[in-house]
């Protein structure tokens, strides 16, 4: 019965981290909602900051839905390890162009470009959305850049929004960076949003409030720095000790002993007043 019990609630757990299941917390409401504004009045380039999972890859899927409601055509490109080439067959691939794989770097260029014309002439805007941005080579980075000079992106006909953790900036990005309309500093959660974030996490995937006991719930705070995606982390860990210990409280002792198990994050967390701070 254990193992049934906890694999279901795992598995909600799990599905919270999926696209579409962002938990709305204000930090993500404000970003999301500048991005939406950046592609509803046609912007140029959104880009958005924070510390390794705070949830940038959620709020960008998010963007990418919003975009689709707003009857853009939408197009996401994970740039982890990517060269230039890798970018441009992706992209044709998600704009549905039939790329074979002997295109040419140029054949590749040609075909975007013609498409995005293409549809600007007809007064369809696109959005292009890239995840990871600091995970991508040098030249993918170029490229970006070549995207950005686009008439179609100087016209208003395409939009750009990119996702980068923290820390890497005007070092890595260098002129990139300075192009962006739009700047977003995606913080981790304040005490009172983590304590509202557990809540929600109990609430949608059946546990009672109450299973975390005051201290712990505080505790929580301290151990995740308000990283939504340590934050679920402990609780799913805490949750499958207390059930195997058959314990229906869990106290800052247990939530303790259940971090120790885990690895320490390596990004620092920011203070709260220069990570709200937004660049427009």
């Amino acid at each position: 019965m254990h193992e049934r019990y906890w694999e279901q609630n795992d598995v909600a757990l799990q599905g919270l981290l999926g696209q579409g299941r962002l938990i709305t917390t204000p930090p993500h409401e404000e970003a999301l909602a500048r991005l939406s504004y950046l592609v509803e009045h046609r912007g140029r380039f959104g880009l958005m900051l924070g510390p390794a999972g705070t949830g940038k890859s959620l709020v960008l899927n998010a963007a990418a839905h919003e975009a689709k409601r707003l009857g853009r055509e939408v197009a996401t490109i994970e740039l982890f390890g990517i060269d230039s080439h890798d970018l441009l067959f992706q992209l044709a691939v998600g704009l549905r162009l039939g790329p074979a794989g002997h295109w040419s770097h140029g054949t590749l260029w040609r075909a975007v470009r013609d498409h995005w014309r293409a549809l600007h002439s007809a007064r369809l805007p696109s959005v292009l959305l890239f995840d990871h941005l600091e995970r991508a080579q040098a030249d993918c980075l170029s490229m970006i850049e070549r995207l950005l000079h686009l008439d179609v992106a100087n016209d208003g006909g395409l939009t750009i929004l990119a996702a980068a953790r923290a820390g890497h900036g005007q070092l890595l990005f260098g002129e990139l960076a300075e192009q962006s309309e739009l700047r977003i500093e995606l913080p981790g959660l304040s005490r009172r949003e983590t304590e509202s974030f557990v809540r929600e996490l109990l609430d949608r995937t059946g546990h009672r409030r109450e299973v975390f006991q005051r201290d712990a719930a505080e505790a929580m705070f301290d151990l995740s720095g308000g990283v939504p995606r340590e934050i679920v982390r402990l609780c799913r860990l805490a949750l499958a000790v207390a059930e195997h210990e058959d314990v229906h409280r869990i106290d800052s002792v247990m939530l303790l002993d259940v971090a120790s198990e885990l690895p320490r994050p390596t990004d620092q967390r920011p203070s709260r007043e220069k990570m709200m701070a937004t660049t427009w």
